[in-house]
């Protein structure tokens, strides 16, 4: 996958063309992987058998199951990614004006 010119700085370095090649296709797999838990989750709530591609059939429950154990999968593998970074501190609110 390449990464197309417009989301790079006009004179992008090595390393940041590195970076985008890297982090475009992980960020794009967690979309998809998202979008793919997401419709899961909605047959959960059908009751009866569901019906896989493979033609394997499983229960709400499993499927339920399955959904968890690869949303917290998703969830440990960002935080993998995110502990890496400082915690970003909010900025403090501004104090009111005074009224004079």
């Amino acid at each position: 996958m390449t990464v197309a010119p417009a989301l790079l700085p006009l004179h992008a370095c090595d390393r940041v063309l590195h970076i985008s090649a890297v982090e475009t296709p992980l960020i794009a797999e967690f979309v998809a992987s998202l979008s793919h838990l997401e419709r899961a989750a909605a047959l959960c709530g059908t009751s009866g058998a569901l019906v896989l591609p493979s033609g394997k059939s499983v229960t709400a429950d499993e499927m339920s199951a399955w959904v968890a154990m690869n949303t917290n999968r998703l969830h440990a593998l960002l935080r993998k990614i995110t502990d890496t970074f400082p915690e970003q501190k909010t900025a403090p609110s501004p104090s009111p004006l005074p009224l004079s």
